[in-house]
């Protein structure tokens, strides 16, 4: 079964190995879960890798939603105390 995390996983894998010799423009990883009505387990997953990331460069998170699912999911985890969230 393919998921939208499998995708995302391998686009984004390549920009930040890019990034990595490229000299640091960014200072924020924005992720953009506006389309996305809820996340699951794996979609938590990608989302802590990614800001295991950001973290490693120096650089800080931030996920913009629109449903309260999403933002229920990121405050029951905790993980908006790590990761600035934007209700867009």
């Amino acid at each position: 079964m393919s998921t939208n995390v499998e995708a995302l996983r391998g686009e984004i894998g390549q920009w930040l190995e890019a990034s990595d010799t490229a000299p640091r423009k960014w200072n924020t990883f924005i992720l953009d879960l506006t389309a996305a009505s809820m996340v699951d387990s794996a979609g938590l997953n990608f989302v802590v890798s990614l800001l295991k990331c950001a973290q490693q460069r120096g650089a800080k998170m931030q996920v913009t939603y629109s449903t309260q699912n999403v933002f229920r999911t990121f405050t029951f985890t905790r993980l908006d105390k790590h990761i600035e969230l934007v209700k867009r």
